[in-house]
């Protein structure tokens, strides 16, 4: 396969330094960036692609996704919401447990050409069945010994551990198992993502057991005993922003309000991350897809290097990605290449509210190394 060379794409998310005038951008065979400048000179048989009047920023990541498809009932094909949707890299947020990881990493995760990666289920079944069958109801479905031996087998896909800490998944179990997540989380090494929802336990007494680096999921839902009180933004939220818990968007059927959104960034406490939460009941609506996920949080009040950067850079320190902030030359190419369209769309959050975006995200390519996707 010959070199790609992108001509005319304008920078975005690389960094401060990044200039948004039209680069050249030279990918050799074995996908790593050779050059990057205006008006390269392209090699006898390279493919060229011109960019002119795109963006191209690093490959989009969705940290939020449900794509065990085939074991979780709510699992969607990943091919479904990857590369073709703009997306390099997935990551399932505890579809699987510990029980049935194999399952995830050799069925979902090896036979793909972009990386997906898990935080794995601290209940050992994972959403086998979700809904219907907790995963995390009794403690007879929590074997810490396996899951940290499933974990130190499996590092280079298992990014960290999911709780889904509400009323209705716990039963009962409570605060308890909160405080079990996270000595997990310490003993291995990784972040714990922490679901949040109906209550018990409250959201305030979740917030001060995570620590820096630790994820919030859904933090603009807008259920009860949410971000804010009568009083306004909940005391333990700013505490836990101003420490380094990261807030992630985690859209889903029904954890994102745009009024919630809205009013937390007026007030500064933005989302460290935008993921969708995509699953098989709201892929239809009302979440779609993340480029629709990003064009919400364009609306209500990110700008668009702050919608960029929680979808690229941020994610992918996560995950252990390269975020390119270091430079391109000799980094293995992972791109987005998009445009902002300037087109007047009705979209519902999870509260049944309709908002009209005066501007939507459009993915047009993905670059993962030598290989060019189109996307849909």
């Amino acid at each position: 396969m010959n070199e790609l060379l992108l001509r005319n794409a304008s920078l975005i998310g690389f960094g401060p330094s990044c200039d948004r005038s039209p680069t050249d951008l030279l990918i050799g065979a074995d996908g790593n960036v050779i050059a990057v400048g205006r008006s390269l000179e392209a090699p006898a048989d390279a493919e060229t692609i011109d960019l002119r009047g795109s963006l191209l920023s690093p490959g989009w990541i969705d940290l939020h996704t449900h794509v065990y498809y085939g074991v979780s009932n709510i699992g969607l094909p990943p091919d479904d919401i990857g590369p073709r949707a703009g997306v390099t890299a997935l990551v399932d947020a505890g579809s699987a447990g510990e029980a049935n990881f194999i399952g995830f990493r050799e069925y979902i995760a090896k036979p793909r050409d972009y990386p997906i990666f898990s935080f794995l289920n601290l209940g050992m079944i994972g959403l086998t069945y979700a809904s219907q069958v907790s995963e995390l109801d009794s403690l007879e479905k929590l074997n810490i010994d396996r899951m940290m031996a499933c974990i130190a087998d499996n590092r280079e896909t298992i990014k960290g551990i999911k709780l889904r800490a509400s009323g209705v998944i716990l039963r009962g179990l409570g605060l308890e198992i909160v405080k079990v997540a996270r000595r997990a989380a310490a003993e291995a090494e990784l972040p714990l993502m922490i679901h949040v929802g109906e209550p018990l336990p409250l959201l305030e007494d979740i917030l001060p057991l995570l620590e820096e680096g630790d994820i919030v999921t859904h933090c603009y839902h807008g259920k009860r005993w949410g971000l804010f009180d009568n009083r306004g933004l909940i005391p333990q939220a700013a505490a836990a922003w101003d420490r380094g818990v990261r807030f992630d968007v985690g859209h889903g059927a029904a954890s994102f309000d745009y009024t919630i959104a809205e009013r937390a960034i007026a007030l500064g406490r933005k989302p460290f991350s935008i993921s969708t939460d995509l699953h098989a009941r709201n892929i239809g609506g009302p979440v779609h897809s993340l480029t629709l996920t990003m064009s919400k949080l364009l609306a209500v009040g990110l700008s668009l290097d702050e919608v960029v950067d929680a979808v690229a850079a941020r994610p992918a320190a996560v995950v252990g990605l390269d975020d390119f902030a270091g430079g391109l030359v000799g980094k293995q190419a992972r791109f987005t290449a998009f445009a902002v369209a300037s087109e007047p769309t009705p979209a519902v959050d999870s509260s049944g509210q309709t908002r009209l975006l005066d501007r939507v995200f459009r993915p047009e390519r993905v670059v993962l190394g030598r290989a060019v996707v189109r996307c849909e």
